[in-house]
């Protein structure tokens, strides 16, 4: 099934806790994700203040093949600001669950659908094309988002979106509401999940085989609190994990937009971070080395190059005896059966004992005893 992915960075992710990217920021990674072929670029909040709007003009002149979308709340204000600025592409968001309508609006369901039909009515009859967003989709009863997303689609919005706003939903519940969801649908539904439990790809992932066609995600998974799910992270799965899924990535490219991102935003990648972080290649364990050596699917369904990365034999304690005569080798020296067992012998004990021992430094002697070179 095709996908169509709509990234956030830009909004969503600069609402990371201590993120800001300047407007050079925004333009080059608007460059960078319109190069890599995503379609939907949600690109900044109008209502925040005139610098944000300048920002946008700039994204809005640079002729990108993606669709610029402007996040705005379901009021006149926010609409008003995009039609004199003559955005064309706009998400109009609004609450949707009880405990959001009441606590946060002091508003009611009937509310909801009336200014739905007002709201989104207004912006189709000046020309815009709309988006029409559920905040707190998740702990929305599913018949009247329903009715909210009919009524959107009435009133001529071309997409809706489904936010799991808190990241609660599980991919078997994701599944649940996205499925039933769609099969009433006439517009495309966008999902756009958070990852307050580490759910956020999973359910992405479940509500792509429901049936959403857009996926909302975010460089570096960056976002509110624990973030939304990571394009990268969504774009592999779906090329490498899910058979006939469309459109293809580079990864390459894919995963130095990421790295760039970071440096922007002023955040450092986990080096485990899936696809991108620096050692999600490395091996140290003698019984994943010794396959690698033989075979390298045997501890990598694919080689690391297809994902922009570069594979790493790494020493320590786990090393075992054929890896270190191998690295030892790689570097110029030969070290014997027999010592090379001693040797991991007597390293393992110092290591058990003795905090912050450091194995690197232990073989790089060893080499240097033996002629080699680090």
């Amino acid at each position: 099934m095709s996908y169509k992915l709509l990234d956030t960075t830009l909004r969503d992710g600069e609402q990371c806790p201590g993120v800001s990217f300047t407007r050079a920021a925004k333009v080059e990674l608007a460059r960078g994700l319109d190069a890599l072929g995503v379609p939907v670029l949600e690109a900044g909040v109008p209502a925040m203040g005139r610098a944000e709007r300048r920002t946008l003009d700039e994204l809005h002149s640079l002729g990108l093949a993606a669709e610029i979308l402007v996040w705005n709340r379901l009021v006149d204000a926010d609409l008003n600001l995009c039609l004199a600025a003559g955005y064309p592409c706009l998400h109009l968001s609004v609450p949707t669950s009880d405990v959001m309508l009441r606590g946060k609006l002091g508003r009611d369901r009937a509310w909801v659908l009336r200014e739905v039909d007002r709201v989104v009515s207004r912006a189709v009859q000046a020309g815009r094309r709309v988006s029409l967003g559920a905040e707190d989709a998740s702990r929305t009863d599913l018949p009247f988002l329903a009715q909210v997303f009919d009524r959107a689609a009435q009133a001529g919005a071309t997409r809706v979106r489904y936010a799991d706003t808190l990241g609660l939903l599980t991919p078997a519940r994701t599944a649940v509401a996205i499925g039933t969801l769609v099969s009433d649908l006439s517009i495309p539904l966008d999902f756009h999940g958070h990852d307050d439990f580490g759910l956020a790809t999973a359910n992405t992932l479940a509500a792509h085989d429901a049936g959403a066609t857009y996926l909302s995600c975010s460089l570096l998974g960056l976002g509110e609190r624990a973030g939304n799910a990571a394009l990268e992270e969504v774009a592999g799965a779906l090329e490498f994990l899910v058979p006939g899924a469309n459109p293809r990535t580079d990864f390459s490219a894919l995963v130095a937009l990421c790295r760039r991102a970071a440096v922007l935003a002023g955040v450092e990648v986990d080096p485990r971070k899936p696809l991108v972080g620096a050692e999600v290649f490395s091996h140290e364990s003698g019984i994943h080395v010794d396959g690698i050596l033989k075979d390298p699917l045997t501890y990598e369904a694919w080689p690391p190059e297809a994902f922009g990365g570069q594979r790493k034999l790494r020493f320590g304690k786990h090393t075992g005896i054929a890896a270190l005569k191998y690295l030892a080798r790689r570097s110029g020296a030969e070290v014997g059966e027999a010592e090379a067992r001693d040797f991991l012998e007597s390293l393992r004990e110092a290591m058990g004992q003795t905090p912050g021992a450091d194995p690197e430094a232990a073989f790089e002697q060893l080499i240097l005893s033996h002629g080699g070179h680090r």
